[in-house]
Order: C-alpha cells, then sequence, then structure tokens
C-alpha cells in the first residue's frame, strides 16, 4: 500500500502539470487527424529524438455487470503479462527493448489509459506492437488463472498490513456497496476469485473500440508518421461499443473518525480525507500548488510539524486521489509512533486548519511557484510525460485558445487568490473522514472502535 499512496502524489503532480503543460509548448498544440479519421492532438518537442503516443478510451468498467467490476483490472494484467498476437510475454518484452521503446496500460473506473514511445525511425513498429496487445492479446486460461490469483493475493495482503487496512477502511466508508469499492479495495477477494476467462473477454470486447477515444501525441516526428502509427496500433478494433456505460454515484466521505485495532502492528497510522474540486473545475494550478506546500517533501507543513517538529512519524505527506474524473479528495497522513499517536492527530489537525485558514505564506509562495514551473519544463522535454500531461489536459475540458498564455497565468499567480481558494476549497478537518489503525485503541478518542472490517456498521 504504500506504493498506492505514493502513487496518489504521482497522479497529483501529473494533473497540476497536465493543467500548465500547453502553455509552454515549443509549435503550440494542434489538432491533426489521421488517414483513417482519427482526431488527435500534437505537442512538438523538436530537439526530442523521440514521439510518444497516448490513447484514452472513456468507459473502464462502467461497462461491467454488477460483481464484476475486478475484471477490469484482471483483464489488463492479464493483456500486459499473458503475450499477444500468438508470442508470449517475453517475446513481446524482448520486441519493445530491441526497439528502444516503451508502452504502459492502465485502467481507472471511468478510463483506460495506453501509450507508447518509441525512437522515431522505430514508432511504426512500436505501433505494431502495442496493437498485438491491444486486439489480440492471448486471453489464455492459464495465464488468466495466474492473474487471477496475483490480484487475488493482493486484496488478501491488504488486511495484514497499516496502509492496506487503513485504506480499505476508507474505501469500505466512503464507498459502501458501491462497485467502486471493489475495483479500489479488492475486496471482498471473492469478487476476483469468482471471476471467468469469460467476464475478460467480454470485457475487452466491450472496452476497446475507436468509439470515444481520446488521442494525444508530443515528440518530433513528422505529423504524417505520427498519424500512420495510431491507425496501426488501432488496426481491427470495432467501430463502437455494445455494452452500456453504467452511472454510478459519488463516494460519501462522512465526518467520522475511524480506530482500527490491529494488535499485531508495530506502528499506528493515521489517514485523513476530504472532498476537494475536481480537475474538470480548472482549479489544478492553485490546487497543486497549496497541496505541495501542505505535504509534499521534507520542507512541506504537515513533515516539519509531524515528522521533524514531533519525531512521531517515518513520513507524513499530503495527496489526492481523482477516484473519477468528477471525483478528487484529499489525502493526508503517515505512520507515526503509537506513544504519540494523539499527539500526532492533533498536531496534523492544528497545521491543517492553521493551512487552511491562513493560506500559503509570503515566503512560501513563491518558492513553491518556482518549484511546479521547474517541474513543467522538466517534463515537457519528455514526450511520454508531455503526451501524458496533454491528454490530461484535453480530458479536463481546457479551451484550446487558452493553451498559450497559461505560461504566463503560471508566473502571474496571485497568492491572495490562492489563499482564497484554498480557505473556499479545502474542507474543515472535522468535515473530513479519519482512519486510524493502531495496536493500542486506548491511545486516541475516536468515534468508533473496530477490529474487523465488518465492524464498520456499528460506526454508523
Amino acid at each position: 500500500m504504500k506504493e498506492h499512496f505514493a502513487s496518489i502524489f504521482v497522479g497529483a503532480v501529473a494533473v497540476l502539470l497536465a493543467a500548465l503543460a500547453p502553455g509552454l509548448a515549443q509549435g503550440g498544440v494542434s489538432r491533426q487527424v489521421t488517414p483513417n479519421g482519427h482526431v488527435y492532438w500534437m505537442f512538438p518537442i523538436e530537439e526530442a529524438a523521440r514521439t510518444a503516443v497516448a490513447i484514452d478510451w472513456s468507459g473502464g468498467l462502467t461497462m461491467l455487470p454488477e460483481g464484476r467490476e475486478t475484471a477490469a483490472r484482471v483483464g489488463v494484467n492479464l493483456m500486459l503479462n499473458g503475450g499477444a498476437g500468438g508470442k508470449t510475454p517475453d517475446e513481446i518484452v524482448a520486441d519493445f527493448q530491441d526497439l528502444d521503446a516503451g508502452s504502459r496500460l492502465t485502467v481507472q473506473p471511468d478510463h483506460i489509459r495506453g501509450f507508447i514511445v518509441a525512437p522515431n525511425q522505430h514508432l511504426n513498429t512500436a505501433a505494431n506492437i502495442a496493437n498485438q496487445v491491444i486486439a489480440t492479446p492471448n486471453l489464455d486460461a492459464r495465464w488468466f488463472a495466474r492473474e487471477r490469483k496475483s490480484l487475488a493475493d493482493q486484496g488478501l495482503a491488504r488486511a495484514t498490513n497499516l496502509f492496506g487496512i487503513g485504506w480499505s477502511v476508507a474505501h469500505d466508508t466512503m464507498f459502501g456497496d458501491h462497485p467502486y469499492r471493489r475495483f479500489w479495495a479488492l475486496r471482498p477477494v471473492e469478487a476476483i476469485e469468482n471471476l471467468s476467462l469469460d467476464d475478460i473477454v467480454q470485457w475487452h470486447a466491450a472496452a476497446f473500440t475507436t468509439e470515444g477515444m481520446t488521442i494525444t501525441a508530443a515528440g518530433s516526428a513528422p505529423v504524417a508518421a505520427i498519424g500512420e502509427a495510431i491507425d496501426r496500433a488501432l488496426v481491427g478494433l470495432p467501430a463502437s461499443a455494445t455494452a452500456a456505460l453504467h452511472e454510478f454515484p459519488a463516494a460519501s466521505i462522512p465526518a467520522k473518525t475511524i480506530v482500527f485495532h490491529h494488535p499485531e502492528a508495530s506502528h499506528s497510522l493515521i489517514l485523513a480525507f476530504g472532498a476537494l474540486p475536481s480537475g474538470l473545475t480548472g482549479s489544478d494550478l492553485p490546487l497543486n500548488l497549496a497541496v505541495g506546500v501542505l505535504g509534499y517533501g521534507q520542507q512541506s507543513r504537515l513533515f516539519r510539524s509531524v515528522r521533524t517538529g514531533l519525531r512521531a512519524a517515518y513520513g507524513y505527506r499530503a495527496d489526492y486521489v481523482d477516484f473519477t474524473r468528477g471525483q478528487r479528495v484529499l489525502t493526508m497522513g503517515g505512520q507515526v509512533e503509537t506513544a504519540l499517536l494523539q499527539e500526532s492527530f492533533d498536531t496534523t489537525r492544528d497545521t491543517y486548519e492553521t493551512f487552511r485558514t491562513d493560506g500559503i505564506s509570503f515566503v512560501e509562495f513563491p518558492i513553491a511557484r518556482r518549484f511546479y514551473r521547474q517541474r513543467i519544463e522538466d517534463s515537457l522535454g519528455k514526450p511520454a510525460d508531455a503526451a501524458y500531461l496533454l491528454m490530461e489536459s484535453r480530458l479536463n475540458g481546457h479551451p484550446e485558445d487558452d493553451l498559450p498564455t497559461l505560461h504566463n497565468r503560471i508566473g502571474a499567480l496571485d497568492r491572495g487568490a490562492v489563499n482564497t481558494f484554498i480557505a473556499q476549497s479545502f474542507p474543515p478537518f472535522d468535515a473530513m473522514l479519519k482512519i486510524v489503525v493502531t495496536p493500542d485503541p486506548d491511545a486516541i478518542a475516536g468515534d468508533c472502535v473496530i477490529t474487523s472490517f465488518d465492524g464498520l456498521r456499528s460506526c454508523f
């Protein structure tokens, strides 16, 4: 779960960069059309020797029947690890390595994202390999059983470690019987174990079509070559989906402090969750500046107060996670010494509330702004990063004619306006969901103490 917790910050930084990336475009973002009629958005990086293409399919798990949501996660893992086009997994990996190329495929509740990056002269060949993975994966029973067991084992392991328990309690609390709980928490594990290969086959047929795509590219390859590569990557996909997308309600974030008694734990864990404006609101820049100052790095407010000040924590941070594109949730916390659990909790509350009401200081503001600006400039020289960032910008609905002005708007950010955003958009600590996992339930005051996931019912 440490990897899961850390990945949330990566996502948060990526969304910040996505909001800003087009403003630094070396040649501007342009709308292009492939020979087969697929629209894509191009970001030129003239000095790069490589080009990246990203494709986003809307849908994710929302075309799956209830109870089968984890088929999307098993399915992606099977596509990546089971080989494709009649080739073994090792052969697919070797083919990409021979080209000095890379690829990735991920799934979220409401979308699937894939990308390839390769030297310009090998872009078409890399696209052919990617097409095998997307269009003709080896959906083999033996590999399916292996990937199903691997994901089920992940779900079981989460019940035995601090972060796994903390996030599982959070998912159970916020989602309840919501279908997304099975996807995020990998629980109940029977939802994975009861999957059949036919579930994966049906999901794959519904998920990968040329309908509902968003495509971006970044690098130095000619537009014509990029268009040809995109068409090659999509060969053989049906033109429309056969499964209807389901609409799911948003998660609920109750104002509770829930203590999970875990006697075997050597330390304690504090996690807090609260609603934030989504990426669709156009608030990525002030949000990411705020989250960075609050909880990213050793100079952040939370790290200095809980880790450096109290010497109570092993690491402490703030991030956010997008449960869907329309629901963004603030997260903060970390592992702490049990003897300092209540003091760490109180310090977290006080540090956060001071930040929420007073905002970013006169000294912090230019440093935070310069840090993010440098991160943007670095990422825009990397085709894979830039293609991803441009994708986020397009999906979040940033107007195309606003893109050239974004770089100047970074430098013109006003501290007062950002602090007003923080005060208006960050939820009060008392309105947040707090999860504490500890070997000593008497070490902290909470609304309820539970000893199992089923015990959550007693908290409401």
